[in-house]
């Protein structure tokens, strides 16, 4: 896993260093990059947090870069992650800390200035602290972080890798809930043809 990580981080750092390089679109099963996230969230959090996953099964594939979709979930995981498991390494309010992962198809969407049939939304939920008040209106600008350490860049990179998609992320928090949704355009195919 560490070496196919290693592999994977490689590949995405050399087209992002590459000028004006556009994600490498090709059809894909969402479900295959949550996997991979959920593998990577649970080696690396081995104990205290549990994921849920409800994926809807019958969605089509999305046309995307397969690196860059791992990295806008991971990022996004891997803050949750962290929000649960807070401070001291334990779940937030001494609760059992849960993470979500959920797949569903939405209709009738305008994204990016484009109306689309079908629009594959991805949440990933947890029920850590929510997100301080003063930072939701910034949490996707750069540097911009809510616990010690963090570089601020992660919900930024998702976002950008989410917008080259031509996809839209936002989210809901509270304390106690905290839901991101990553909405992606659908491959669309008519009568068996894309």
């Amino acid at each position: 896993m560490i070496m196919k990580e290693a592999d994977r981080l490689q590949s995405l750092m050399d087209r992002m260093l590459t000028p004006h390089r556009l994600p490498q679109a090709a059809p894909l099963n969402i479900h295959e990059v949550l996997e991979r996230v959920r593998s990577l969230i649970i080696a690396e959090f081995p104990r205290g947090i549990a994921i849920q996953r409800d994926y809807d099964v019958s969605l089509p594939p999305v046309k995307g870069d397969k690196e860059q979709l791992i990295q806008a979930v991971l990022n996004v995981a891997r803050n949750a992650a962290q929000a649960i498991m807070g401070k001291g390494g334990k779940p937030h309010r001494g609760r059992r800390g849960e993470l979500g992962l959920r797949t569903r198809v939405v209709r009738q969407v305008t994204l990016a200035r484009r109306r689309y049939r079908h629009v594959i939304a991805v949440e990933i939920s947890d029920n850590g602290p929510g997100i301080p008040e003063e930072l939701r209106e910034r949490v996707f600008h750069p540097l911009v972080s809510g616990r010690d350490g963090g570089s601020g860049l992660g919900l930024t990179l998702a976002q950008t890798f989410v917008n080259q998609h031509h996809g839209i992320i936002s989210f809901d928090s509270a304390p106690g809930s905290t839901c991101f949704t990553i909405l992606l355009p659908a491959e669309e195919t008519v009568n068996g043809k894309q």
